[in-house]
């Protein structure tokens, strides 16, 4: 009995303390921005405890089996979050972004989800959150550099992925030998063509042509052998 109390007891505090340290890490970048003289009402502080909040509503929701604690947090802090932002933006003559706004959002949600025991889904979106946060001036510079082709053949490369190929039905059709013919399996020679080409096209778009083709072909022929 004790030692089913101290195992329970241990795995909650791991769950808060996961939620403490992705809540500091993103605080962590969000104050070095401020130091660079970017305008932000939160800091390190103010994200850990925004991370440790969403794990304690969703562990009082979880208790009082009903959603309403956590939706009522996630609501007050969107509501405080909206008056932060109106407050800046009387202060400034440039409208400011929502970017801090959004990720102190975000940091809440992760905080329940280390909570219900998505461990690895909240350190991925923390990951993820801190990427985006951390390299805003490449992101500016890549958002600036993309051109119409870029989009068009990234666009193409999507339908032919995550359009085409998951309606396909998944089975044989006709007697043997045309049993081998399954249009899920075939489809995936063509998304994986594709790829080789799309990945030709970035790398090509980043390396000067010649070394590009070259990766290119290196990496069509790893996948044929």
């Amino acid at each position: 009995m004790i030692n089913s109390i101290l195992s329970l007891d241990a795995a909650l505090f791991y769950r808060f303390a996961v939620a403490l340290g992705i809540g500091m890490l993103v605080g962590f970048e969000r104050e070095r921005q401020r130091r660079k003289g970017g305008e932000m009402f939160a800091g390190v502080r103010t994200f850990a405890l925004l991370a440790l909040l969403g794990c304690t509503a969703a562990l009082i929701s979880n208790h009082t089996a009903s959603t309403l604690p956590l939706v009522a947090t996630i609501g007050g802090v969107a509501a405080l979050l909206y008056a932060a932002y109106r407050g800046q933006l009387k202060s400034t003559s440039s409208g400011p972004g929502l970017t801090t706004e959004v990720t102190a959002l975000l940091t809440v949600l992760v905080g329940a989800l280390c909570y219900y025991q998505y461990i690895e889904l909240a350190a991925a979106l923390g990951v993820a959150i801190l990427m985006l946060l951390s390299f805003k001036p490449q992101l500016h510079e890549l958002a600036e550099a993309i051109t119409y082709e870029d989009i068009y053949a990234a666009i193409k490369f999507a339908v032919v992925s995550l359009i085409v190929l998951p309606i396909l039905p998944n089975r044989s059709f006709g007697p043997p030998p045309f049993d081998v013919l399954n249009p899920y399996n075939i489809w995936w020679m063509v998304v994986l063509i594709s790829a080789i080409s799309f990945a030709g096209y970035v790398l090509m778009k980043l390396l000067d042509a010649g070394r590009g083709i070259g990766l290119t072909g290196i990496l069509g022929g790893i996948v044929s052998s």
